[in-house]
């Protein structure tokens, strides 16, 4: 999974890695929805856009499960603009520097790869990417409006942990949006 970051195109094709790239309009992402994460953001690895049933609110608090290279994030902090916030996680390293990197692009600061490499709040504006696994956020109980995840609660081996964790930090009266794959 973490290869897949350094194999990108931008284009949204990952090049194999360990997931099936996907065409992001095949999966209910628009062209203007990826322009304006930045193709940088889109690795091509979901399999749905949860951004298109989430109802994000301005000033709500997000959290993105797997948030690879930001592209839900970047679509959900437009949503909820300067008063909200954006919470990515993601379990590789290799994954949070892409994303903070692509979150310094998009601000402007796109030279400083140490202040994005580091999670800089000024270089990630309304965003912040955090290394941590799904099954043990690393985010305060009863903080987030609204939990995203675009095909990566499939992948963990502990999926009832996951959601207790999903119920841990999610607010009274919060919502999350999934898009995933399900088999029986």
């Amino acid at each position: 999974y973490a290869a897949t970051v350094n194999r990108s195109s931008g284009d949204g094709s990952n090049g194999g890695g360990c997931c099936v790239s996907v065409d992001p309009k095949l999966v209910g992402y628009t062209p203007s929805q990826i322009i304006q994460a930045g193709n940088d953001s889109n690795l091509g690895l979901g399999c749905g856009n949860p951004m298109s049933f989430a109802n994000l609110v301005e000033g709500e608090t997000v959290l993105d499960l797997g948030s690879g290279a930001g592209v839900d994030c970047f679509l959900a902090a437009d949503a909820v603009g300067p008063k909200g916030k954006v919470i990515g996680v993601d379990m590789t390293p290799d994954m949070i520097y892409r994303a903070r990197m692509n979150a310094a692009k998009r601000v402007g600061n796109s030279g400083d790869a140490d202040a994005a490499a580091s999670g800089d709040a000024a270089a990630a504006a309304n965003v912040e990417f955090r290394l941590g696994e799904i099954e043990h956020l690393p985010v305060a109980d009863g903080t987030v409006d609204c939990v995203v995840s675009n095909c990566v609660i499939n992948l963990s081996p502990d999926k009832a942990q996951v959601f207790r964790e999903i119920h841990r930090i999610l607010r009274v009266g919060g919502r999350v949006a999934i898009s995933d794959v399900v088999v029986r």
